[in-house]
């Protein structure tokens, strides 16, 4: 729920007596009661902030977080926002201290009145869901749907990174990051479906999104840590701007680190306290003296080719002892959220267990939020990531290929014994170049034929600028 200060100053005796009776039901369970878009007064930098009331002992404390620069004219605001925490002997004292700042918050237009949100303990049973409805949050399935455009033939991966992403997505507060770990062969599309993260998100949440990509192999020495956070003063990179810093520039960023398997141990270690807590401390302070960085609405990815699952063999650290091989019980489709929940639960224990088994410490293994496997793609799969693949190489020629012929296609995909599709992208330049850069960009094509006979045919069916880029239907 947004709000603005000045609804806390101008409130009326009823809208404090609710208001009271909420902060003293979430302080009897030990937590404050929050707003975390609170809009501020004129002057406040920055304009939004979340304003919490917490009951403690026999007194109330009022907070905001960031920390607030007052750059106005008011001494009384000045004052007030010279602190970030301020504490009253009683709930009237504090009630009393807001409504005189009534003047000096208010503006034109008058503010709005203000009622606090209904606590859970307060609402009342939801009307049962009818029996025809769909069992799944709108927003999970606008999420998946996004993915699934996206990453081909990972069915599995993409519902449980779509369903963690709506359990982050949806908190007003969240006390630490959203943490995944993909792992899996290389080339089946981890890197992908980490880099359709931010869009998705900005489509389906309407929140702007930045994406920052690392690449952990660079990372394989105990001082590359101060790349992340900042070196410190007198050391090389001094100047250089942390990977980290970036969320100072944004705060809903999504982080990804490929190769989780080739950093250092002291790097990984950075990560604890970022993962379990949300924050860390740079090496720089910001413009307003601040050095903690704070991660709490933030989507940390790490990739890695090591095999998490029972059967895994590979080693994430220094054991080169083999796990024990388990035979994996094949699973139907989850058909409501609690039984993805149960499914992702067992994996998740199981990949972490595999984890330990591998070398990684305990306390980093119990610290990611999801660990989803992704699998070998079958024949199906690859056929499609090669149509995909022609028509992200026509459109590098300037040239919009609407369609290839199924044949075409499947003359084109590589074989199992291939070590990933993405080794392919080189073949098909050589087969489809001399066709790419002899024919005119002034409509859509269809790529029909086999190796050694193909051909691009205009599909005018197609209009160049509305053409959707899709596989053919039989694919």
């Amino acid at each position: 729920m947004r709000v603005t200060f000045s609804q806390f100053c101008s409130s009326g005796p009823e809208v404090r007596e609710v208001l009271r009776r909420r902060v003293d039901l979430l302080g009897a369970q030990g937590q404050s009661y929050e707003f975390p878009e609170c809009r501020m007064p004129e002057g406040c930098v920055p304009r939004q902030a979340v304003l919490g009331f917490l009951r403690r002992d026999r007194g109330y404390l009022l907070y905001w977080r960031p920390a607030i620069s007052y750059q106005g004219r008011s001494p009384v605001l000045s004052a007030l926002f010279s602190r970030s925490v301020w504490r009253f002997d009683s709930y009237e004292a504090m009630t009393a201290r807001l409504a005189s700042l009534r003047r000096e918050v208010e503006g034109p237009p008058a503010p709005q009145p203000f009622r606090p949100p209904v606590l859970a303990e307060e609402r009342p049973a939801a009307p049962a869901r009818p029996a025809s409805a769909s069992p799944w949050p709108p927003l999970y399935l606008k999420l998946r749907a996004e993915l699934e455009r996206r990453v081909l033939g990972q069915p599995r991966a993409v519902e449980a990174t779509a369903f963690r992403l709506y359990s982050h997505a949806g908190k007003r507060a969240p006390a630490r990051p959203l943490s995944l770990i993909f792992h899996g062969p290389t080339g089946v599309g981890k890197s992908e479906l980490g880099k359709a993260l931010a869009p998705a998100l900005e489509r389906c949440c309407g929140q702007r999104h930045q994406f920052v990509w690392t690449e952990l192999n660079t990372f394989t020495e105990a001082h590359s840590v101060h790349r992340l956070t900042g070196a410190p003063p007198g050391y090389v990179g001094y100047e250089d701007q942390p990977v980290f810093e970036a969320v100072r520039q944004n705060p809903h960023t999504v982080f990804m680190f490929d190769e989780l398997e080739k950093a250092h141990p002291e790097v990984l270690k950075v990560f604890m306290s970022i993962l379990d807590e949300g924050r860390c401390a740079a090496r720089k302070a910001d413009e307003r003296g601040t050095r903690e960085l704070d991660f709490r609405r933030c989507v940390f990815v790490f990739t890695t080719n090591a095999d998490l699952t029972a059967a895994g063999g590979r080693p994430l650290g220094f054991s080169q002892e083999p796990p024990p091989v388990r035979k994996r019980r094949e699973e139907e489709a989850p058909a409501n959220p609690p039984e993805l929940a149960e499914r992702l639960f067992r994996e998740n224990e199981e990949a972490r267990r595999a984890m330990v088994r591998l070398g990684v410490l305990r306390e980093i293994a119990g610290r990611f939020s999801g660990i989803i496997a992704f699998q070998n793609l079958d024949e199906e799969a690859r056929r499609a990531v090669t149509v995909k693949q022609i028509m992200a190489l026509g459109r590098e020629y300037g040239l919009v290929i609407s369609q290839v012929d199924p044949r075409a296609a499947q003359a084109l995909t590589p074989g199992r014994d291939a070590l990933s599709v993405r080794s392919s992208v080189c073949v098909l330049e050589s087969h489809l170049a001399p066709l790419l850069t002899a024919a005119p960009g002034r409509t859509a094509y269809c790529l029909t034929g086999t190796p050694g006979s193909l051909q691009l045919v205009p599909d005018y069916s197609h209009s160049s600028s509305t053409t959707a880029l899709a596989a053919s239907s039989s694919l």
